[in-house]
């Protein structure tokens, strides 16, 4: 039985970061594919306007160019809706019905879990990967044991990059130069993206 890694996010714009985890990830359940999911529209962040769907799509496509265990779906972009995540967890459990179905999450999502659309039936077809080293594992006890059931604890290195950060950047004409795969900052600069 393989393993897929399902990574789901606004990813406005992916960045290094993004990158370094989904790869200790698979490195660390042995997966044979890492499956990048660009949402539509995020659940959490309806006050938030992401850039442009064509334009996220477009910038993690060329983050894992050439990166032979990284793809891309356009799964929940194609739906043109809400992106919730127990929709696309029941999508993907279906396609992959004979492998090991993991969720890349970070430790901040992983404690808000329970307050998604749907987080039971999410449980149900998904193990949890949050990389360890960025945890304050106190905070577990605030999850309900479902959950914590689900969590699997990986080591990777602690990244402190963050898209809000970069979008900061270029509103104020900064370098984003090693935050992002060179080919995105190309992508953004050629656009105009997060420009005020």
């Amino acid at each position: 039985m393989s393993s897929i890694i399902l990574f789901g996010g606004t990813f406005d714009p992916i960045h290094m970061g993004h990158l370094i985890l989904a790869e200790y990830a698979a490195e660390f359940v042995k997966a044979k594919k890492v499956l990048f999911i660009p949402c539509y529209k995020p659940p959490h962040k309806l006050k938030y306007e992401p850039v442009h769907w064509k334009h996220r799509l477009n910038m993690v496509k060329l983050a894992v160019n050439g990166i032979s265990k990284f793809e891309v779906s356009d799964f929940e972009i194609k739906r043109k809706e809400i992106s919730y995540t127990y929709v696309t967890v029941d999508w993907f459990s279906k396609v992959y019905k004979a492998d090991d179905l993991y969720f890349l999450i970070g430790f901040d999502s992983l404690l808000s879990l329970h307050t998604w659309q749907n987080w039971e039936k999410i449980i149900q077809k998904v193990k949890f990967l949050v990389g360890e080293r960025m945890v304050d594992k106190s905070k577990m006890g605030l999850l309900p044991s479902k959950i914590y059931n689900k969590v699997i604890f990986f080591d990777s290195p602690i990244i402190e990059i963050s898209s809000t950060e970069i979008r900061e950047r270029l509103k104020k004409s900064l370098s984003i130069k090693y935050l992002v795969p060179e080919e995105v900052e190309k992508y953004i600069l050629r656009h105009g993206l997060y420009k005020k």
